[in-house]
């Protein structure tokens, strides 16, 4: 049975048909764990102070060596990001397409780059999601198949999708306190945990905000309350993530004309591309 809502189209699963949702969330994550390269169009809704803010944005991304080039078409179309700003640099070109109306080199981690933003360049493409699940797998182990939800199958961009949900039991907001050489991004990572959420938790001003040793951060559990997504059911890869938390929507992440391992060439990642405008 077939209803259309809006430009999804979900499609009713005749009784024992439904699949496994826990083989479904392993073959995904081997899948895009093999995955070399991409390119895609992004939307990302993303909770900052209270207001849900919309980017659509168009990537390329290869894993090795990492390397990222990204257009925004909205909300201020034109603007260019390329990681790595140079061939061994650790900083990312931006091209603002405003004032100054100089492309600036700048660092992926400062106030900059990362203004209204719950992600850092490290996060396009599918690894930090992989790394999150992985450790979401391992902390409850124990109790995935209860945990572990398959809500239906769904077309998206045209691909038939399961619709697969994780369930955090006791998500809930807890006390950290901070070690030696600890800053957000760290404490984030040890966690596996958003540092946007740690910020937005303390009322921290910067995400490069200074942090002191046994300084008590208020921390989520878990990445998210729920985390959902849409696994194209052909090639194992997510086309849409949701996670809500306490609040409800925290951020969602739409993937659409995605292409795996497409050919890519040294210019793809190089300022020098005629086609882009550094």
């Amino acid at each position: 049975m077939l209803c259309r809502i809006g430009q999804i189209v979900w499609i009713g699963i005749l009784w024992g048909q439904s699949p496994d949702p826990l083989k479904v969330l392993n073959t995904m994550l081997d899948r895009i764990g093999a995955l070399q390269r991409l390119r895609y169009e992004l939307k990302k809704y993303e909770r900052v102070k209270g207001k849900v803010l919309l980017e659509h944005m168009y990537f390329k991304l290869q894993r090795n060596p990492f390397s990222v080039y990204g257009y925004q078409y909205s909300p201020r179309k034109g603007v260019e990001v390329l990681f790595p700003a140079e061939k061994g640099s650790s900083r990312i070109l931006v091209n603002p397409n405003s004032f100054p109306y100089v492309s600036l080199t700048l660092d992926p981690f400062g106030d900059l780059v990362l203004e209204g933003q719950h992600q850092t360049i490290f996060a396009v493409g599918y690894d930090q999601i992989r790394s999150l699940l992985l450790a979401a797998r391992e902390k409850y182990r124990a109790q995935l198949m209860q945990l572990v939800k398959y809500e239906g199958t769904l077309l998206w961009d045209g691909n038939r999708c399961y619709k697969i949900a994780l369930y955090a039991p006791n998500y809930r907001i807890v006390s950290y306190t901070v070690a030696p050489n600890e800053n957000l991004f760290t404490i984030a990572e040890k966690l596996k945990v958003g540092w946007y959420k740690i910020l937005e938790l303390n009322n921290l001003s910067s995400p490069k905000a200074s942090l002191k040793v046994g300084q008590t951060l208020k921390v989520p559990s878990d990445y998210g309350k729920v985390i959902r997504l849409l696994i194209d059911e052909q090639r194992y890869i997510p086309l849409m993530v949701e996670v809500e938390d306490e609040l409800g929507l925290y951020e969602r992440y739409e993937y659409y004309k995605v292409e795996v391992d497409p050919n890519f060439s040294e210019m793809d990642f190089s300022r020098d591309n005629p086609e882009y405008d550094f």
